[in-house]
């Protein structure tokens, strides 16, 4: 089950990841905003905490708000995915012991 907890504390600092982007590309035409950033730490015990931050201003801000989403919604599907193996790995197991 540690691998089911990695990958949702990975899941959850993804979906985490995609709001600060979002929001900075929302407030593009916004004067003197204040870009967000995610910091990522790894976690005792394994897996990720992440906490929103202030980010430095970027001249190339857009495109790299554009690509921190779609990196996010990239390591929410391959989180997604270890969980999906997880359970079909349990649900093998389960079956040849029955």
């Amino acid at each position: 089950m540690r691998v089911m907890s990695i990958a949702s504390a990975g899941m959850r600092a993804a979906s985490l990841g995609v709001q600060p982007a979002a929001a900075n590309v929302a407030r593009l035409p916004v004067a003197d905003a204040t870009r967000l950033g995610v910091a990522q730490a790894t976690a005792a015990g394994g897996g990720v905490t992440a906490t929103v931050v202030a980010a430095p201003d970027d001249a190339n801000a857009p495109i790299a708000d554009l690509l921190t989403a779609k990196q996010a919604a990239l390591a929410f599907a391959a989180n997604a995915t270890v969980i999906r193996r997880q359970d079909e790995m349990v649900g093998t197991l389960l079956d040849r012991w029955a």
